[in-house]
């Protein structure tokens, strides 16, 4: 077990043992954390990134049980190339995260097509195109589970990010439609809806300075920012023996933020620049 996992888990250290996967947009960020935690029960992961040198520099950080995989989520011949690597370095897909993303601030009014488009790519055709990659392996092997990252205004609305309230919206739809035309081959699909992570690149860009996270703390019931190993909890939660029973569920992990007042970016703030986790 790594650091991480040793502090602050409840799990067996072998509860992972023998399981394969696959996360996308795993160098840095959630992906990342999510990669770590797992590997510390066992696990053995390929992370994918579009820029070589993050994903080598997170495969070191990770360990012997990771691989790195160099790819676009985007495009059909990269998942696909991605996953033969995979399959030739492990032999097996049992769980696949999709946790690409791209966001950044913006109004609709101002947002360009190409910049909808493109966090729509990541976001929604990545998932899809990396789900039904790994669907005939998890077929053959009559098991798997697919977790996908969504948010919690897939369901609600906040300003400046409908281009990725949109994608997101369009993975809670696809999982659950997932979750129901294949569950019968034994493939279970979930949404897990992070809040606010600590050290990740996209908080530090959307939340803005200290007055935008204190307006957010006063609207959360619990009023303070995640942790990176927390959304990994839950994740091997569901890969686990002990999640064997859910299937189309959609799990905030967000400190109840969810249950704010709708419309969470108040206007006026000051729009930062793009950020992407492909």
């Amino acid at each position: 077990m790594n650091d991480v996992t040793e502090e602050y888990t409840m799990f067996e250290k072998n509860t992972l043992e023998g399981k394969f996967g696959i996360i996308t947009g795993g160098t840095s960020g959630i992906g990342f954390a999510i990669a770590q935690f797992l590997i510390g029960l066992g696990a053995k992961i390929s992370v994918t990134g579009r820029n070589e040198e993050k994903l080598a520099e997170a495969v070191e950080k990770l360990g012997p049980n990771s691989f790195g995989l160099a790819g676009d989520v985007r495009k059909s011949s990269d998942v696909n190339r991605n996953l033969e690597e995979h399959m030739a370095q492990f032999g097996r897909v049992d769980f696949l995260c999709n946790n690409a993303a791209g966001n950044f601030l913006c109004p609709l009014s101002e947002m360009s097509e190409n910049a909808f488009k493109a966090v729509n790519d990541i976001v929604a055709m990545g998932s899809f195109l990396w789900s039904k990659a790994v669907y005939p392996h998890m077929c053959e092997q009559k098991q798997g589970c697919i977790i996908n990252t969504g948010t919690t205004y897939a369901q609600s609305q906040a300003a400046y990010v409908g281009h990725s309230g949109a994608a997101k919206a369009a993975v809670l739809n696809l999982s659950r439609t997932m979750a129901v035309e294949w569950g019968p081959q034994g493939i279970r699909t979930n949404v897990i809806a992070p809040g606010p992570i600590e050290g990740t690149e996209g908080v530090q860009r959307l939340m803005g300075g200290e007055k935008m996270r204190e307006k957010m703390f006063a609207m959360m019931p619990t009023p303070r920012m995640g942790q990176g190993w927390e959304i990994g909890a839950m994740v091997a939660f569901l890969l686990s023996d002990l999640g064997s029973y859910i299937n189309g569920a959609y799990i905030p992990v967000d400190g109840g933020l969810h249950l704010a007042v709708p419309g969470l970016i108040p206007a006026g703030i000051k729009i930062p620049m793009p950020v992407t986790t492909a």
